[in-house]
């Protein structure tokens, strides 16, 4: 459970970069010129300004200016080319499960090529590694619409695909009983090597997103990830095991 703790850190180290408040000066449109911190909240539409002390609320209509590097990074997006519609995600986080479960938080690392239909819908494809008992490659179509059409907004995604197994087949124990006895316990069956063959993967879910510059920023997501996992062995025998897990994850972006 360290990665998890340890992504959980990252995540409030991010959530906290992404609010904080920039310096600078703020030139309102009655002549008032204020030094200090200032902050816009997208949301309402307001900057919040820190000066002397002080702390000031007011209506974009009111302010004339604003100069400082968060006025400088809006000026490189406005004049961020309209042909600029690739762009690249990298993400690893855990897929949290029950404590219970034998891989309780197994650690995944993806990474998706996305490309802008429009402003706020994009489409791309991706892979990764998720570790299990074995390891896979998850190979994935993804989607993503963002809830604005700037550089700090939520967004939903939704990824499918297919987990590829990467790594040699494993022994797996298997207790099995007739389905028409109900005196335990019963003898135990081992089926030897058990090949994995993989299995299909939905991940819906939510995420942030925060642009430090035309060419860079970051995310963290929330999501559910299904994947069912299918094994085969000697004699035609098959078990498939079904993965329900949430999935928390570190993103950065570039494009």
């Amino acid at each position: 459970m360290n990665k998890f703790y340890l992504l959980l850190f990252a995540l409030l180290f991010t959530s906290s970069v992404f609010a904080q408040s920039e310096k600078g000066y703020v030139y309102l449109k009655n002549g008032t010129i204020l030094k200090g911190k200032y902050q816009f909240v997208e949301d309402s539409g307001k900057w919040r300004v820190e000066s002397a002390g002080n702390i000031w609320v007011f209506d974009s209509a009111e302010i004339d200016s604003v100069v400082g590097s968060h006025a400088m990074r809006m000026t490189e997006m406005r004049t961020l080319p309209q042909d600029s519609r690739l762009f690249y995600r990298a993400e690893m986080g855990v897929l949290a499960g029950n404590s219970r479960n034998s891989q309780s938080a197994p650690f995944s690392v993806t990474g998706t090529v996305n490309y802008l239909i429009t402003p706020q819908f994009s489409a791309g494809a991706g892979f990764g590694v998720d570790y299990y008992k074995e390891s896979y490659l998850p190979a994935f179509l993804n989607v993503e619409y963002k809830v604005r059409n700037s550089w700090s907004t939520p967004y939903f995604f939704v990824k499918v695909g297919y987990q590829i197994p990467i790594e040699d087949s494993r022994e797996l124990y298997y207790d099995l009983w007739p389905v028409w006895s109900s005196v335990l316990p019963q003898p135990v069956y081992n089926y030897g090597t058990l090949d994995p063959k993989g299995g299909i993967l939905v991940n819906p879910g939510i995420g942030y997103t925060h642009l430090f510059s035309p060419g860079f920023g970051m995310s963290f997501g929330l999501g559910y990830q299904f994947h069912r996992l299918h094994y085969k062995g000697e004699k035609d025998y098959g078990l498939d095991i079904d993965y329900n897990r949430l999935t928390i994850k570190l993103g950065f972006l570039f494009n």
